[in-house]
């Protein structure tokens, strides 16, 4: 995949290739225990009716990916597995996900109305409708596009100012709009 590639925004040197071994090395570590905790809901009966959802809460932790809104620091991994409730499982899906789609999701998977979970209203879709339709893209309407936002990231700014940006991302174009550049 992408890990063997050096970034053409990164110098191929090899600290670069070492760190990125590193973060290979993690992810590998995340993988082994994911597979135990896999084999643990096998081995008790629940792997078909337990819905697992793999992904992280960044991009990588490199220059111009984690805590930046270019492409590479929001094209995240998301991975999920419901063996009794995902139609034709292995797909690839095409259409854009964020993370504010896992809490409906969660809900309805559980068959608990929005409505009295106590939680504000959904600012994301549920994600159901494109697990039980076996197709890869325009699944449901509100998935043409995302819409980032950046405030900060990091304290290292004059007088701990905010850096607002926004971006939009649609059909593999991402525009972004520094407000405070």
């Amino acid at each position: 995949g992408d890990i063997e590639r050096i970034p053409p925004y990164w110098p191929d040197s090899a600290k670069v290739r070492n760190d990125l071994l590193d973060y290979a090395l993690e992810v590998e570590h995340l993988d082994r225990h994911l597979g135990l905790v896999i084999g643990e809901l096998e081995k008790r009966g629940q792997l078909d009716n337990t819905l697992i959802v793999v992904t992280s809460d960044n991009g990588r932790p490199f220059p111009r990916e984690k805590g930046n809104l270019y492409e590479a620091a929001n094209h995240l991994p998301f991975a999920v597995m419901w063996k009794n409730g995902i139609k034709e499982p292995g797909r690839v899906v095409r259409d854009y996900v964020s993370f504010v789609d896992i809490a409906p999701t969660f809900l309805e998977a559980a068959g608990l109305p929005w409505e009295k979970s106590g939680m504000a209203p959904a600012a994301g879709i549920s994600l159901t409708d494109v697990f039980n339709s076996g197709k890869t893209e325009a699944i449901q309407p509100g998935r043409e596009h995302l819409l980032l936002g950046q405030e900060r990231h990091d304290v290292g700014r004059p007088h701990d100012q905010g850096y607002p940006i926004r971006s939009i991302i649609s059909d593999g174009w991402l525009y972004s709009r520094n407000f405070t550049p």
